[in-house]
């Protein structure tokens, strides 16, 4: 996620929850940017913006060095529970790990985007389509806004950096 100086402090707090789920779950953690989205084709998940948009949450880390795209997925319970033991003004314990799905030169199939979704798909046939937004919300924190279109931008900028490099491997 973008560093932003003019965050509220609940958003702040839920920027913080969420960034310890992904750097609890993929190694060199501090080279991407990361920003909060559903993949449409994942199991529904219980909670929150997941159950809204009808997938399941997930944190997309990306680098242009080396060029890839982490998919991880979110124990929303977790991050959120975090949120609220740091609104008491609490350490909170570690964050819960989960198996992340990386996407690089060497296993991307395809990509595609068209609005707000943009759809990954492996050399193994697995599909991912995420869902997009500049801002998302969570039933438990209504009004609180994660604002993240400049990370929504700056990711389609990179999409089409990804996609440049695939195409000149190709065209080699």
């Amino acid at each position: 996620m973008v560093i932003l100086t003019e965050r509220s402090q609940p958003e702040q707090l839920l920027v913080d929850a969420l960034r310890a789920s992904f750097d609890a779950s993929v190694m060199n953690f501090g080279s991407y940017n990361i920003l909060c989205t559903v993949d449409r084709l994942g199991a529904p998940a219980d909670t929150g913006a997941a159950r809204a948009w009808g997938g399941s949450l997930l944190l997309v880390g990306y680098r242009r060095e080396p060029i890839e795209i982490v998919l991880c997925p979110v124990d929303l319970d977790d991050a959120l529970s975090r949120v609220e033991t740091l609104r008491r003004g609490e350490e909170p314990g570690p964050a819960a790990a989960a198996i992340p799905t990386l996407v690089n030169l060497t296993n991307l199939a395809g990509m595609a985007s068209q609005d707000n979704v943009v759809e990954v798909t492996l050399s193994t046939g697995r599909r991912t389509k995420l869902d997009l937004h500049s801002q998302v919300r969570f039933d438990q924190f209504p009004e609180t806004a994660l604002h993240q279109g400049r990370d929504v931008a700056d990711f389609y900028e990179f999409i089409d950096y990804f996609m440049d490099v695939v195409e000149r491997m190709n065209a080699a």
